[in-house]
């Protein structure tokens, strides 16, 4: 067997020397084949290795197909490339072709960082709160929105052009609120209540998400430093955690308190999510589909990010 590799390699070596022996200002195109025997013992196998070689005085190109392999090596005249593809690869017949173009995933916009404000918005999909619940209206300028997106897995259904993507989200959405109000979780429900005695100089509220998103992509260009990428889908997700967290003084006293629970959140969350961008700058936005709360004595509110992404 390393007879025969060796062998197979000198075959290669000594063919491509007779061909620079070529003129170099006229198209050559030689082939030759070399029948190698296996080691089966009756029956006579054999082996086909073929070479083609092209030669125009700008490119030598030496071409090796072994079975359902190709090996391609080119020489130019600054620098050169050696490539092996499988006669089922779809770029197997680009000679020339930048084997990182063809990385579906430099086209796709899900791994990395979204990082932006979060609300909640009423039951009519705005800011505008009722005075029943306007209690839950967060201080937009402090209340931050952080998702880590991974695992992304795209598949796709016009080359790099369209696509479809899921993968895995962590979101954590932060509401930070004023010392006016405080929340209180009374049964299954959250309350919001006007603050009496205290001094609050911490006010938050946070859910924390694991979620599965199901993206359609588009791309206007295979090259990424020229694309405009548009992507639009859904956000599936389940609560992980919640928690409040005050931090207050009362009679010259420093008090922390935490309440962590479900606090009647809703277990389970779907999102509208829409990804706009151009090259590695995407913003994004995404509202709730279900109610942030799952309770009774809460009127419906849903939740609502936006800011922008960076792709790692």
């Amino acid at each position: 067997m390393t007879r025969k590799i060796i062998f197979t390699i000198l075959s290669c070596i000594l063919g491509t020397i007779a061909l620079e022996a070529q003129p170099t200002d006229s198209l050559v195109v030689v082939e030759r084949e070399i029948l190698i025997a296996t080691d089966t013992v009756a029956g006579g196998d054999s082996t086909s290795v073929t070479i083609y070689t092209k030669k125009n005085g700008v490119t030598d190109t030496t071409k090796i197909v072994l079975g359902n392999s190709t090996i391609t090596i080119v020489n130019k005249e600054k620098g050169g490339s050696v490539r092996i593809d499988d006669e089922n690869d779809e770029d197997a017949d680009c000679m020339y072709c930048d084997s990182n173009n063809s990385d579906k995933y430099r086209l796709t916009w899900w791994n990395g960082i979204d990082l932006g404000v979060n609300g909640i918005l009423n039951d009519r999909r705005d800011f505008n709160l009722d005075s029943d619940v306007e209690g839950f209206a967060p201080s937009y300028g402090k209340s931050r929105y952080i998702s880590l997106n991974f695992a992304q897995i795209k598949g796709r259904i016009v080359n790099d052009y369209v696509g479809i993507t899921t993968g895995m989200t962590f979101q954590i959405y932060n509401w930070k609120y004023d010392g006016e109000n405080e929340f209180a979780f009374a049964g299954d429900s959250l309350f919001v209540a006007p603050n009496t005695d205290k001094n609050i100089t911490k006010n938050k509220l946070r859910a924390s998400y694991l979620g599965i998103p199901v993206m359609l992509d588009f791309n206007t260009s295979l090259d990424p430093d020229r694309a405009f990428h548009i992507s639009a889908g859904v956000v599936g997700k389940v609560l992980i955690g919640s928690m409040y967290k005050q931090k207050y003084n009362t009679e010259g006293n420093s008090y922390k308190a935490a309440l962590k629970g479900d606090l009647g959140f809703n277990r389970w969350q779907v999102d509208a999510m829409a990804r706009v961008g151009y090259r590695r700058l995407t913003v994004f936005a995404q509202v709730g589909l279900l109610p942030l709360f799952d309770n009774d004595n809460t009127p419906d509110l849903y939740s609502f990010s936006a800011g922008f992404f960076i792709k790692v």
